[in-house]
């Protein structure tokens, strides 16, 4: 399994003004598209359960600039649509996963750094939600 990124530059004929630029705690800068959610930036490739993950990240990737309550709230939304019961566990796992993503990517330098500022500053956000999402999970 790895992740790439799916660079703006002539992303299915998008025009600069489909895109919004977020900062990545103050270490480097990505473009979001405004309505693309699902697939961009980020594509992972190699597994059984690609298209999913993909989503999964992506959803995440797409909260970095936004409070932390849509964060807890895209959580809890995650882990209700989940097969998971344990609202512990399910976070305990997203956690894992995300962690196991920065040691799988794959592109230029420049690229394999950006995408590691960003799943860091996404998993650092989703620890940060840690309390409320346990409280708002049951």
């Amino acid at each position: 399994m790895f992740v790439v990124w799916k660079r703006p530059d002539g992303f299915l004929g998008a025009d600069p003004a489909d895109y919004k630029v977020v900062d990545i705690g103050g270490q480097a800068r990505i473009w979001l598209h405004k309505k693309d959610v699902d697939w961009f930036p980020f594509r992972i490739s190699g597994g059984w359960q690609e298209q999913e993950a993909t989503q999964r990240l992506n959803r995440l990737v797409n909260l970095i600039g936004k409070p932390s309550a849509s964060w807890v709230k895209h959580l809890v939304h995650e882990f209700h649509h989940s097969m998971s019961d344990d609202g512990k566990k399910f976070f305990a796992e997203t956690v894992t996963w995300l962690e196991s993503l920065l040691s799988n990517l794959k592109g230029d330098t420049w690229e394999v750094e950006i995408m590691s500022h960003a799943i860091n500053e996404v998993l650092n956000r989703v620890k940060d939600t840690q309390v409320p999402f346990m409280t708002q999970a049951k």
